[in-house]
């Protein structure tokens, strides 16, 4: 079984009003096909993107059995100011409604929510959650940088409590949103912004959720961080070299790690494996970021991370189906 919940999906009604829009996120054409403009991106628009059937061929052909189907987080929908949002978060949230009631047995969905307005985006998240379906939502990682910053967004967790719903932590902006010009990318800009701004804020959503008590107060709810929760797998061990020296009755930030899910999205073997290691097996998910990534080289990456044949079953499908069923 193989269980992938990092995976993005935009209902071609969505791609039309995308289409439809003056500004970013939007899609636009061009001499080379669509493109999407979008928060810091421009990407190239393809089929897999948006096309159900397209994407349930791709699933069988390579033994996928279910999809946990998002808003790409990153496009800034979600972020724009809520008289924009609003409309286009439902269209995408009826739409996925309809796949899953298609196919019940391929896809799990997460809710989209207009963030701009905390009132509103806790009334789509309990219509959502009233779906048969729907798990969760998909929320900015920009907004839990810090404590400080997460503690604005209490009220939307603690509505995801009431409902002991899963909470997706995703790369993207907080509203104000939408996209800014797209970047210039000389001196290595794609790999600057895409992996290491990425990964070093996604870092310290994982030290908000897992070194502070934030998440204290909502018990019911599971929480996933993208990208193997940043760098952290990369850093623990200076982590907790720096806290024993500086604070030492302290617990060491490594024992702490299991608060959270991360995914294995666009990493290799080594980085699942040192993930393994700092969360627990059983708290990793396989998240291949489809379509912007590669399936195949996920899965591959997981099968041969050198880690017991249990923890990949575990992360390629029954830590997802557990969480699913909880």
């Amino acid at each position: 079984m193989i269980v992938d919940w990092h995976v993005h999906w935009l209902p071609p009604e969505l791609a039309d009003a995308l289409r439809a829009r003056t500004q970013p996120p939007r899609i636009v054409g061009g001499p080379e096909g669509e493109r999407l403009d979008i928060h810091r991106e421009v990407l190239p628009v393809t089929p897999a993107l948006f096309e159900s059937g397209a994407r349930l061929e791709f699933m069988d052909r390579h033994g996928v059995s279910r999809q946990v189907l998002s808003l790409p987080g990153l496009f800034g929908i979600d972020s724009l100011p809520a008289d924009e949002a609003a409309p286009l978060v439902r269209r995408f949230n009826d739409a996925l409604a309809g796949l899953m009631a298609d196919l019940p047995d391929r896809f799990s969905g997460l809710a989209a929510l207009p963030l701009a307005d905390p009132a509103a985006a806790v009334e789509e998240l309990a219509r959502a959650m009233d779906i048969t379906g729907f798990v969760g939502a998909i929320l900015p990682a920009d907004a839990f940088h810090t404590r400080r910053e997460a503690e604005a967004w209490a009220p939307l967790l603690e509505a995801a409590n009431a409902r002991r719903a899963h909470v997706f932590i995703h790369p993207g902006p907080v509203p104000p949103g939408g996209a800014g010009p797209p970047p210039d990318f000389g001196d290595n800009t794609n790999l600057r912004h895409i992996v290491l701004d990425v990964q070093a804020r996604l870092s310290a959503v994982t030290v908000t959720l897992t070194l502070t008590d934030f998440l204290d107060a909502f018990p019911e709810i599971t929480v996933q961080v993208a990208n193997l929760g940043g760098s952290v797998p990369m850093m623990v061990e200076r982590m907790d070299h720096v806290s024993a020296r500086r604070t030492p009755d302290a617990p060491l930030p490594s024992s702490r790690m299991s608060r959270i899910y991360v995914d294995t999205s666009s990493f290799g073997p080594r980085s699942i494996a040192l993930a393994a290691g700092t969360f627990g097996a059983g708290r990793v998910l396989l998240g291949t970021d489809h379509p912007i990534f590669d399936t195949q080289r996920t899965v591959k990456a997981i099968r041969s991370s050198g880690l017991r044949e249990a923890d990949i079953a575990g992360i390629l499908g029954d830590n997802g189906s557990a969480l699913l069923h909880r």
